[in-house]
């Protein structure tokens, strides 16, 4: 059986907010890491839609290796969206 892995990003404060602070290096390489030992990812679908981002990282490159890394190992995980919506993928 595999472990359930519950990842946020978070400051010391307690914000939960993505449009503040920017990612390390060594953060992005910690949850590349993470992310290469993921069988699925669970999110909601807020999130979900947040997280497509990264196709865009995918499909034109950074400038930066961590965020490259990054993007690939999160896109070609499977995602188990829930929500209480319809939406497409």
């Amino acid at each position: 059986m595999r472990k359930v892995i519950a990842a946020f990003n978070m400051t010391l404060d307690g914000v939960c907010d993505h449009t503040t602070g920017i990612p390390s290096e060594d953060l992005h390489q910690h949850y590349s890491d993470l992310l290469d030992n993921t069988g699925v990812i669970l999110y909601g679908r807020t999130t979900y839609e947040l997280m497509q981002f990264w196709k865009t990282i995918v499909q034109n490159p950074s400038g930066k290796k961590s965020m490259n890394d990054f993007a690939i190992s999160i896109d070609r995980i499977p995602k188990l969206v829930f929500s209480n919506t319809n939406f497409g993928t």
